[in-house]
C-alpha cells in the first residue's frame, strides 16, 4: 500500500491537437498525483482524453500529434506546430505567446523533476525504465514474428547502455516476471510467437514486459478492452497480483468501473478533456459528488452496485444528450448541456477545480446544494 511518499505529480497538464477544424483539446488543465505504492485510475467517456494523459506521461503526445499533421495537416495546422517549436526552444507557453497552440504544456513532476523540461535523450533513460506503459491493443501492440522472451527482454538490452547484463540473467528476470502474471509452463513456452498465446495471455504477457524493468510507476491503459469476462478476471487477477507483490504505482485507465473498484485507491473522472471528480475510489463509487460521475456510474454500474441501485429504486440509463464536440466545446461547464441541475452560471462559467473535502476535488459550481446521493 502506499506510505505517502509522491512518485508523480501533475499539475494543469494541457495536450492539444491541430486538426483542420481547430484544437482539438484532449486535456484541458489536469492535476492530480501518485504516491508510492499507490494505485490511480481514470475513466470516462470515450474521447474524454484518459489515453492522451498517459502519452504525455510518457513523452509522445507531442510526436503522436505531429505525425497527424503530417499525413493530414493543412497549412494553419502546421504554422500552429513551427510556432510550437520555436516556443519550446524558447522555453515559452502559449499564454506567453498570446496564441493557443498544439502539444503538451503544464508540469509532470516525477521524483522531483519537471519531465516536460527534459531532452528526449534525458528521457528514453526514464520511458520504458522507470515508467512503463501496458497498451489496450495487445496483439498488435507485439511484433508477430519474434519469440514472446526476446520481446519481453527487449527494454532489459535497451537500457543496458554499459554492457553489464549477462544472458543468464536476462532469462532469469523474463522467467520471473512472466510467471509472475501466471503464464504457464513460462519455461518452455517462452520460445513461442504471439499467435500461440491466447486472448488475455498475450495482454498478461504485455504487463510482463512493463515490469521487466522493476518500474516505479507503470500505466496500464485500457487492459480489458474487448475481451469476454473471463479473459478480463485474469487480467484483473494480474494486475492484483503486481500490486500485492511489487511496491510499485499504478495509473490505471479503464472504463470498467468494476475494474476500478477493485484494483485502485484513488480515481479521477474525467469528460471533455476536465478532470470532473477526483478522490479516494470508495468515495468516488459509493457517494459520486459530480453529476458527471453519477449519470456515467449509473449508465454503466459494475455488477456490485447493481442491487444497490435496484434496491434504492433508481433506475439504470444512459446519459442524456451528445458528448461535447472537443474542437468547439460550449462555454462554461462543458458538461452544462446534459446536466439537469444546470444554471446560468454553469452556462457561462467554467467551474474551478476545488477541493470540496480532505482528498476530494470537484469542478462544479452547484456541489454544496446538489441532492444527497448514494450507492
Amino acid at each position: 500500500m502506499t506510505d505517502g511518499e509522491e512518485i508523480i505529480r501533475i499539475e494543469g497538464l494541457k495536450a492539444f491537437y491541430a486538426t483542420p477544424r481547430g484544437l482539438l483539446k484532449a486535456v484541458n488543465d489536469v492535476s492530480f498525483s501518485i504516491n508510492k505504492g499507490e494505485s490511480v485510475g481514470i475513466f470516462g467517456e470515450s474521447g474524454a482524453g484518459k489515453s492522451s494523459i498517459a502519452l504525455a506521461i510518457m513523452g509522445v503526445f507531442n510526436k503522436q500529434a505531429k505525425m497527424f499533421v503530417a499525413a493530414r495537416g493543412n497549412e494553419e495546422m502546421k504554422r500552429l506546430w513551427t510556432l510550437k517549436e520555436k516556443a519550446m526552444k524558447k522555453g515559452l507557453t502559449s499564454e506567453e505567446i498570446g496564441e493557443e497552440l498544439p502539444g503538451v504544456e503544464g508540469h509532470i513532476w516525477f521524483k522531483g523533476q519537471d519531465l516536460l523540461a527534459l531532452d528526449e535523450k534525458e528521457y528514453r533513460k526514464i520511458r520504458g525504465n522507470e515508467i512503463t506503459y501496458v497498451p489496450q491493443a495487445s496483439r498488435s501492440s507485439m511484433n508477430p514474428y519474434t519469440e514472446i522472451d526476446l520481446q519481453t527482454a527487449e527494454a532489459l538490452w535497451a537500457h543496458d547502455e554499459d554492457n553489464i547484463l549477462w544472458e543468464r540473467e536476462v532469462i532469469r528476470r523474463v522467467l520471473t516476471v512472466l510467471d509472475l502474471v501466471e503464464i504457464a509452463d513460462v519455461d518452455i513456452r517462452r520460445k513461442m510467437k504471439p499467435s500461440d498465446f491466447s486472448m488475455g495471455e498475450d495482454q498478461r504477457i504485455l504487463i510482463a514486459m512493463a515490469l521487466i524493468m522493476n518500474p516505479v510507476l507503470m500505466i496500464a491503459d485500457e487492459p480489458t478492452t474487448a475481451v469476454d469476462v473471463g479473459v478480463q478476471q485474469r487480467v484483473m487477477d494480474a494486475i492484483q497480483i503486481v500490486r500485492d507483490k511489487l511496491d510499485i504505482s499504478l495509473l490505471l485507465i479503464s472504463n470498467d468501473q468494476g475494474l476500478i473498484a477493485q484494483t485502485t485507491d484513488k480515481v479521477g473522472v474525467m469528460s471533455a478533456g476536465y478532470m470532473m471528480e477526483f478522490g479516494k475510489t470508495l468515495t468516488i463509487m459509493k457517494r459520486p459528488g459530480h453529476p458527471f460521475t453519477r449519470a456515467f456510474i449509473m449508465s454503466n454500474p459494475p455488477m456490485h452496485l447493481i442491487r444497490k441501485i435496484r434496491e434504492k429504486g433508481l433506475k439504470i440509463r444512459g446519459i442524456p444528450g451528445k458528448v461535447p464536440d472537443m474542437v468547439d466545446l460550449p462555454s462554461g461547464c462543458p458538461f452544462h448541456p446534459r446536466c439537469e441541475y444546470a444554471i446560468d452560471r454553469c452556462r457561462e462559467e467554467l467551474p474551478e477545480y476545488r477541493e470540496v473535502e480532505e482528498e476530494h476535488w470537484v469542478r462544479c459550481h452547484r456541489f454544496e446544494v446538489l441532492p444527497e446521493f448514494e450507492l
